[in-house]
Parts: structure tokens; sequence; C-alpha cells
């Protein structure tokens, strides 16, 4: 009985030290993002502005799907437990809003939170903002995993996974025939989608080529390469696929207004759609990339 009251003390004092790396998570965003100060050092109310609650808590969720893998072993002391955890979560904090900056840096670099959030409302931006929180979590969610509790191993999996994110970030004009700059400054929501669809696929692609047992870093840099070209050998026929099967018009839409001028205003259903088929393509080519198991088979013809 003592042991059970034990380990429900040590579980406790475990979700408060959680509690004070939320709590640094926190302050950490004064660090990179100054220009949100409001939402973290006065109260903030959800209900005041939608897109700014978005933004807001696509990082606490984020931060909710990183903890969510962390794993703590108590076999050598809870002093080297305590100090392991607190070491590594520094660490996965700092990775972290370091990854959302970049990738923000790459794919947003001409708006500004301050304008987009606070003085337009723009929810186009708010949405795109959250997808990245999300997919960035579950990318380093899976690296985490991976290095199993190696600092060194954690930090180099981040850079590499950066470099291809970057690199990816720069593939959705190759895949969406949307404008990513001139609707996102016209607040159409048909691009929030398509853009989350194309980044979720993204982290997906690469957290599923990250996924395997590590030994040798060599080898395993090789078949993380490998799997991500055999992906993009994938992805295009599931795409055809599956806008061949369901018969799908892929045209964007267009308007014509009283004066006979064309309007390229997009619809919300095209940005879904874009957004899903990506999203569906990438989540079915992670099953041929990732989940065939050929064992002693060899293809004999």
């Amino acid at each position: 009985m003592n042991e059970l009251y034990d380990k429900l003390i040590l579980r406790v004092i475990f979700a408060v030290l959680v509690c004070f790396m939320i709590y640094i998570y926190k302050q950490a965003h004064l660090v990179l993002y100054p220009s949100i100060k409001h939402q973290l050092l006065k109260k903030f109310f959800p209900s005041k502005n939608s897109t700014d609650t978005i933004h807001l808590f696509a990082r606490i969720i984020g931060l909710g799907l990183i903890f969510s893998d962390f794993h703590i072993n108590l076999s050598s002391g809870i002093g080297v437990a305590f100090m392991a955890m607190m070491i590594e979560s520094l660490i996965i904090i700092a990775l972290y809003l370091g990854s959302i900056y970049i990738i923000e840096s790459v794919t947003l670099y001409n708006f500004e939170y301050a304008d987009e959030i606070l003085r337009r409302k723009n929810y186009s931006y708010s949405v795109i903002c959250f997808s990245h929180s999300i997919g960035l979590a579950l990318l380093i969610n899976t690296i985490v995993k991976v290095s199993q509790g190696s600092l060194i191993i954690i930090f180099f999996l981040w850079l590499f996974s950066m470099v291809l994110i970057g690199f990816g970030a720069k593939s959705f004009p190759l895949l969406s025939k949307l404008s990513f700059n001139r609707l996102l400054v016209q607040k159409n929501i048909a691009i929030a989608f398509s853009y989350t669809g194309f980044f979720w696929g993204q982290c997906l692609i690469i957290s599923s080529a990250f996924d395997h047992t590590l030994t040798d870093i060599r080898w395993y840099s090789i078949q993380v390469i490998t799997k991500i070209i055999l992906s993009l050998i994938i992805i295009p026929i599931f795409m055809k696929a599956l806008v061949f099967i369901f018969n799908i018009q892929n045209e964007v839409p267009t308007t014509t207004d009283k004066n006979g001028v064309i309007s390229s205003d997009v619809e919300i259903g095209y940005g879904i759609y874009e957004g899903a088929i990506i999203f569906t393509t990438c989540f079915l080519t992670t099953v041929i990339t990732g989940q065939i198991t050929f064992g002693s088979f060899y293809p004999t013809y």
C-alpha cells in the first residue's frame, strides 16, 4: 500500500514539473515572438479575437503533442530522472519554437503577426499558423521517439528535418493552383485549407521516413532520403487515382461580375479539395513506403 502512495506522490511531482515546463514554454515565446506579449503577459480572452485564439491554442496543442511521447525512467534515481526530463524538455521546447520560427520565416516572410492577427483578423493566416504548430509538433514527437533520449541525435534529426521541411515548403506551388500570397492578402480561407493539407501531408511523409530504428547514422540518413524519394514517386499515382476514381473536376472556378470582369475569387470548397487530396495522398503513400514488410520475400519473374 505504501508503494502505491509513493508512486502516486511521484506522479504528482512529475505533473507539477510538467506544469513548470509549460510555464517556461510560455515565457520562451517572449524571446522569439515579442509581438505576442499581450497573449502571455495579460489576461487572454478567447472570445475577443478568434484569430488570436486559434494562433495561441495551436501552440498549446502542439506542446501537448510533444510531451505525449515523453518517457521518464526512474531506474537511475529520481534526481537523475528530474534532471534528464528538465534538460530534454528545455531543448525540445527550444527546438519546437525554433522550428515554428524557421518555417514561418520561409512561408510567411511577407506577413506579420501584428498586422494579420491583431489588425486585420486574418483567419487564413491563423489557420496556416495552426497547421505549422500541429504539423511540427508531430514531427518533433517522432524525432524524440526515434532519438531514445540522446540529445545529440535529437539535434541532428531536427536539423535534418528542418532542411527537408524548408525544401518541401517551396514545393507548394507545384501541387496547388492557388496563389498563396495573393489569396492570403485577400483573407481567402481556401488557401488556408489547401496549405494545411499540404503541410500536414509533408510532415506526415517526413515523420514516416524518420520513424524507424536508428543504429548507424549514415545508413539511417540514406534510408530517410530513399523513403522520401520513393514517396515523391508514389504521390502522383495516388493523387491522379483519387481525382480519376471520384471524377473530380480539377479546375479553379471563376466568376464574372456585372461589368464582365472575370474574378478569380476561390471558393472554400476548392481549397478543401486540394488540402484533402494532398493529405489523403500522403497518408496512402506512407502505407506503401513504410508499412510493407517483405521479410525474406524476393520477387521472381
